[in-house]
């Protein structure tokens, strides 16, 4: 006679379908009642998630990560002109990324190519330690930092409780530099990770011209975009995973004609830099 009582791994072999429906019903239970849960203070997860930023900025100069990066160049029809893909090595010192490019179009660097690299990175690491921002690059905790946020409402991102956000542009917050001038002409959602209050996706449009100087030090023209998505790693370290662009604009001297770009994490691995481990660098390349 079979027993009147069941292991659930029992049940499960016999009625797969079952528990499946089974397990389901328990998922849309958990998310009905995660639904329902009040949604948190705006300005308290603000403040939340800047501290994390800060702490996670803090954090990723322990990591060493090589992306892919494909980028377009393209005509004033938007059709695609010139492609160039190429992997870089980053890291980060004082909040600020450092970048390598290591291959181009799948080629290794010429001698100099690799060398020009090195002083590239070498100039960074010195602006970085000097406390420069940079200019080319616009981060999560800037976007926060200078957006007014609103429509709050509870969501899953990748399988985890998520506050999505619209945002856009405060114009009475304080912004210094390119970076963020250009980040408080933009416009778009911002999701916070509800259980760690990591930023986790930020998908904006700039919705005006931003030019600095009468357009010359800066003219970055409307309609720009960025798209970022991070994922926390095995030790709760959270990362970019992916990164989609367009835009053009001009800084200073260097024109930047209409492109768009796509920038995936391939790996990374822990890793310890200073202002003198670039030659650990060049050895490596």
């Amino acid at each position: 006679m079979m027993k009147a009582m069941m292991s659930r791994r029992a049940i499960q072999r016999l009625f797969p379908a079952a528990a499946a429906v089974s397990t389901a019903i328990m998922l849309t239970a958990l998310t009905a009642a995660a639904q329902d849960k009040p949604l948190p203070n705006v300005e308290a997860l603000r403040q939340r998630a800047i501290e994390q930023s800060a702490a996670t900025e803090k954090l990723r100069e322990r990591y060493l990560c090589r992306i892919r990066m494909e980028t377009d160049e393209l005509d004033k029809n938007g059709a695609v002109k010139k492609t160039e893909v190429d992997e870089r090595e980053i890291f980060f010192v004082k909040a600020r990324q450092i970048s390598q490019v290591v291959t181009k179009n799948g080629k290794p660097l010429s001698d100099s190519e690799a060398k020009k690299e090195i002083d590239h990175v070498k100039k960074q690491i010195e602006d970085a330690e000097k406390g420069k921002a940079d200019p080319n690059g616009i981060s999560q905790s800037q976007v926060l930092r200078l957006f007014k946020l609103n429509n709050e409402r509870r969501i899953s991102f990748s399988g985890r409780p998520t506050i999505l956000f619209d945002g856009v542009g405060d114009p009475a917050a304080k912004a210094s530099g390119i970076a963020e001038h250009a980040a408080q002409a933009m416009a778009g959602t911002i999701a916070i990770d509800e259980q760690t209050g990591r930023v986790a996706d930020t998908n904006v449009r700039g919705v005006r011209d931003v030019k600095m100087g009468g357009g010359i030090v800066a003219d970055i023209h409307k309609g720009f975009q960025l798209h970022i998505i991070s994922a926390p790693r095995a030790d709760g370290v959270w990362l970019i995973q992916e990164a989609w662009g367009s835009g053009d604009a001009r800084v200073g001297l260097f024109l930047h004609p209409s492109y768009r770009f796509h920038q995936v994490t391939e790996s990374c691995r822990l890793f310890d830099v200073n202002s003198e481990s670039v030659e650990k660098l060049e050895s490596a390349h």
